[in-house]
């Protein structure tokens, strides 16, 4: 069942509502409140004073506003849908967790584990950057999702546009709508192809190029049913390729055993990968 999307989630809305600047009160304002402040007991009027005097200091004096910085986690099998104050929608997958924080100037999303769909609320004031392990996207405006596995980050491209580097990178891949980009051990691979208009990880499908084994291992790992134990090294480094639904790891992996040569043993809650 699809996440319902939740705006301004709670831990969002403590560390976020005020993220918009507060500007100086106006003349007008000001008389206002002297005028109220003559009608209520001493005890009110001081706290009126102090409104006064903290609002109509000018912002030089008060010092910039700090970023607003909060933290989202699902957990496995979990899906989470939130829609951030500037209108970005992020919906998380299973086992995922990522930082927000949002500046004056840019807007910084750190994700920690797992992966995310961003549709991304058009401001080239403030630039939107994702970063995940040794790569990291810079768009204005796009929609694309990102995964990060143990030292590689994955980015499919649905509107938009996106700019992917990675952390050993002098240089950075332009991936366009309809391409998927990733980044490797700090290195920025090609763009390849891919069908946006197909059903997508939202949709629990997943469409790979080259993907290890053992990435694809953490990505199941991520939904609900069988834990699904790490693949000897050998097994681990395999590349797989296709267009595979992942809310079933057993009758996928046991597919893909079949034609990339293991095999699959299934225990109570444990699903065990060796060589044929």
């Amino acid at each position: 069942m699809a996440p319902t999307e939740r705006d301004f989630a709670p831990e969002l809305a403590d560390a976020l509502a005020s993220w918009r600047d507060r500007g100086r009160l106006s003349n007008e304002e000001v008389r206002a409140l002297r005028t109220r402040r003559r009608r209520v007991t001493t005890g009110a009027t001081a706290g009126v004073v102090a409104l006064v005097v903290l609002f109509g200091l000018p912002r030089a004096w008060l010092g910039p506003a700090p970023d607003r910085i909060a933290s989202l986690r699902t957990g496995r099998g979990e899906t989470r849908a939130v829609r951030l104050p500037d209108g970005t929608r992020v919906r998380l997958e299973g086992a995922t967790q990522l930082t927000v924080r949002y500046g004056k100037t840019a807007r910084d999303v750190t994700l920690a584990d797992g992966a995310a769909f961003f549709d991304v609320a058009h401001d080239p004031a403030r630039p939107f950057t994702v970063r995940a392990g040794d790569g990291k996207v810079r768009v204005l405006g796009t929609a694309f999702d990102i995964d990060r596995t143990v030292g590689r980050m994955d980015v499919a491209v649905y509107r938009g546009a996106v700019r992917v580097a990675g952390t050993d990178d002098t240089y950075s891949e332009r991936v366009p709508a309809g391409w998927r980009g990733h980044v490797v051990r700090g290195h920025a691979g090609p763009a390849v192809r891919f069908d946006a208009r197909a059903d997508d990880r939202r949709q629990g499908w997943l469409d790979v190029d080259g993907l290890r084994l053992g990435d694809l291992v953490a990505i199941l790992n991520r939904q609900s049913g069988p834990i699904v134990q790490s693949p000897p090294a050998g097994l681990a480094d395999l590349p797989i390729s296709g267009r595979f639904r992942i809310d079933d790891a057993p009758s996928l992996l046991r597919s893909l055993g079949m034609t990339y040569g293991f095999v699959v043993t299934e225990t109570k809650s444990t699903l065990i990968l060796s060589p044929e």
